[in-house]
């Protein structure tokens, strides 16, 4: 008896001790599911994670690609020297030309905008994927540094030229007359200087108005330009006052320039809104080397020759 219950204890044992390492075994199991479950969780995460981090160098590389672009052509101030400089910077990306313009139906051949309010277009030619690829951003890229420029070409005229009357101004006279002068005198050349005024251009602002007053500037200096040749420098120097060089020209030349001005416009009838108006100009001439040698002189004698026309009945040439 005692045996039995011995037998049946140590069996009682056996059957725990199984038991509890068949849950061990279980549990191991099922922490190693729930490990390999995790491990695959981690791989794919991994994977997103690596392809994130291409996609994230690729960006990386095309930031750096087009910020050293953009750099390198920042500095350019002039069409044709951007379009060579970019295609130039382009082509180790691949084979790149420019074509302008394409060929209808032409393979390989991609369209470049300038501007996303411009209607001009150019066109590249190329096989690289890579320039295919970015197309977009270098059409962009393009058409920013296209309008950089013509803003830039904007301010520029805006700094040389008067808004009103659309001849130079007298800033960029004064720069200007210095330079002719020094090269009319380096190289023994004739010169003529002219100063021409509207006639009584206070009555025209009292009488109709500085609008209409705006308007006979405007058509003055329409006018005279049409009487000057393109070599020579009209520019707006006063209120009413415009100055005129006439580049290799002798007194004799300048004086029936002179002539020219004042008849072309006392037989114009100007038209300035409603009013329907006949100015007159006054002009003064001098000229290097015939009147003095130097350039503050030449300018001093153009004007004291203006007053000698307003004196003398105003419409017509003075000189000495």
């Amino acid at each position: 008896m005692f045996l039995i219950t011995l037998l049946l204890l140590f069996l009682f044992f056996i059957a725990g001790q199984a038991y509890w390492l068949y849950r061990f075994r279980a549990q191991l199991r099922e922490r190693r599911e729930k490990l390999g479950a995790r491990r695959r969780e981690l791989e794919e995460e991994a994977e997103v994670i690596s392809v994130k981090a291409n996609l994230l160098e690729k960006e990386i590389g095309d930031y750096f690609l087009f910020y050293d672009l953009a750099k390198r052509l920042a500095a350019l101030t002039n069409r044709r020297n951007l379009f060579d400089a970019f295609i130039g910077e382009i082509r180790y990306l691949g084979e790149a030309e420019w074509i302008e313009p394409p060929a209808p139906a032409q393979d390989d051949v991609y369209e470049l905008k300038l501007g996303k309010n411009s209607s001009e277009t150019l066109w590249i030619k190329t096989k690289a994927k890579k320039i295919v690829d970015y197309i977009p951003r270098l059409s962009e890229l393009l058409g920013i540094c296209v309008e950089k420029i013509n803003l830039y070409e904007k301010l520029q005229q805006l700094a040389i030229y008067d808004f009103l009357t659309e001849v130079y101004n007298r800033r960029y006279f004064d720069l200007r007359f210095g330079e002719e002068f020094e090269r009319a005198k380096n190289f023994n050349l004739n010169m003529s200087f002219l100063m021409i005024d509207v006639d009584d251009f206070k009555k025209i602002n009292d009488t109709y108005g500085h609008l209409v007053g705006d308007a006979v500037l405007k058509e003055t200096a329409a006018l005279i330009k049409e009487s000057v040749r393109e070599i020579d420098f009209l520019a707006r120097v006063g209120g009413e006052e415009f100055a005129a060089v006439l580049l290799d020209t002798d007194k004799g030349g300048a004086i029936v320039v002179g002539d020219r001005i004042c008849v072309k416009i006392a037989g114009k009838l100007i038209k300035a809104f409603d009013e329907k108006l006949r100015v007159t100009v006054s002009v003064g001439i001098a000229s290097f080397p015939q009147n003095t040698l130097y350039s503050d002189m030449l300018m001093e004698t153009a004007d004291k020759a203006l007053y000698k026309a307003k004196r003398e009945g105003k419409n017509r040439v003075g000189y000495f």
